[in-house]
C-alpha cells in the first residue's frame, strides 16, 4: 500500500503530466512535417492540419527530378570523410595537449581555442579564392577540409583525456618499448570510445546539414548536397514546399537511424566529463 501511495502521489503525477506535455511539444513538429510532406502548397498555406494530402506521390517525383538519391550519396561521402578526418586529427591534437609536456603549449592551446570566436563565415572570400588556386574548386575537398582543423573538438578531446586517460598507461607502454603511434592506436584509442562517439556524431551531423559553404562552393547539380537540393526543388516564382518537406524528411531518416545507433554511447560521451575526477 505504501508503494502504490507513493507510485500514485500528486508529485509524481504531476511530473509524468509535464513529461507528456513537453514530449508533446517536441513531437508535433516532427508530425507536421510528415503530415506536410504530403500536401501541396496550398494546402500547407491554408492552416495547420493533420490530415495527410494525396500529393506524396507527386512530391516524390518531384524530389526523385533533382536526382535525390545522388545528393545523399554526396552528403554521405563529404560527411564520412569530414567526420573521420575531424575525429582523428582531433584525438591526436588532445592526446599530444593533454599528455605530452613540450615548449609552448599553453600558448598554442590558447591559439587553438582563440580560433572558436572567429566565425567561419569571415573567411569565406579568402577561402574560396585559396581553393580555386589550389584547383580544388568544384570538388567535395573544400567542404571536408575546413572541419579537420575542429578547434571544439581538440578541446573536447584534450579535457575528455586529462582525466580519461591514466598517464601510467603510457608509462607502461613506453616501457615496454612501444613508440608514440603504438600507444596512441593501441592504448589511448580504446579508452576513447564514448567521446569518440559523441564527437563523430556531432561532426556527422554539422557536416550533413551544411548549406553555406557547399552553396558557394559547388554549382554543378550533380555535386548538390542534401540542403542544396531541397533547396533547388521548385521554380524561379514558387518554391515546392511540399517536396522541400518530403526530401527533409528523407534527409533527416539516416540521421534517426544513426541516432538510434550511437544514442546510448553519445550520452556516455557527453556526461563523461561531469562525472570524472
Amino acid at each position: 500500500m505504501v508503494h502504490a501511495v507513493k507510485r500514485f502521489s500528486p508529485g509524481r503525477l504531476a511530473l509524468w503530466i509535464v513529461l507528456l506535455f513537453v514530449t508533446a511539444v517536441a513531437l508535433v513538429p516532427f508530425i507536421m512535417m510528415l503530415v506536410m510532406s504530403t500536401q501541396n502548397n496550398y494546402e500547407i498555406f491554408s492552416g495547420a492540419s493533420f490530415r495527410f494530402g494525396d500529393h506524396l506521390m507527386k512530391n516524390l517525383e518531384s524530389i526523385a527530378a533533382v536526382n535525390f538519391p545522388r545528393s545523399m550519396f554526396n552528403s554521405l561521402v563529404i560527411a564520412v570523410g569530414t567526420t573521420v578526418l575531424s575525429v582523428f586529427s582531433s584525438a591526436m591534437a588532445g592526446y599530444a595537449f593533454a599528455k605530452w609536456h613540450f615548449k609552448g603549449k599553453k600558448v598554442i592551446f590558447f591559439m587553438v581555442l582563440a580560433t572558436m570566436v572567429v566565425p567561419m563565415e569571415v573567411g569565406y572570400v579568402a577561402f574560396i579564392y585559396q581553393m580555386r588556386l589550389m584547383g580544388l574548386a568544384q570538388t567535395f575537398w573544400p567542404l571536408i577540409l575546413p572541419n579537420v582543423a575542429n578547434a571544439a573538438g581538440v578541446f573536447w578531446m584534450t579535457s575528455y583525456m586529462q582525466d580519461g586517460v591514466p598517464y601510467e598507461i603510457i608509462e607502461s607502454g613506453r616501457i615496454d618499448g612501444c613508440n608514440e603511434m603504438k600507444i596512441f592506436f593501441q592504448l589511448v584509442l580504446p579508452l576513447l570510445r564514448p567521446a569518440l562517439y559523441s564527437l563523430s556524431v556531432i561532426a556527422f551531423l554539422g557536416s550533413w546539414n551544411a548549406y553555406t559553404l557547399p552553396m558557394l562552393m559547388i554549382t554543378k547539380s550533380e555535386m548538390f548536397t542534401i540542403p542544396l537540393s531541397i533547396a533547388s526543388l521548385g521554380n524561379m516564382q514558387i518554391a515546392d514546399y511540399g517536396a522541400r518537406i518530403l526530401g527533409v524528411v528523407v534527409g533527416i531518416l539516416p540521421i534517426l537511424v544513426i541516432f538510434l545507433l550511437t544514442s546510448k554511447y553519445v550520452a556516455e560521451g557527453l556526461t563523461a566529463g561531469s562525472v570524472k575526477g
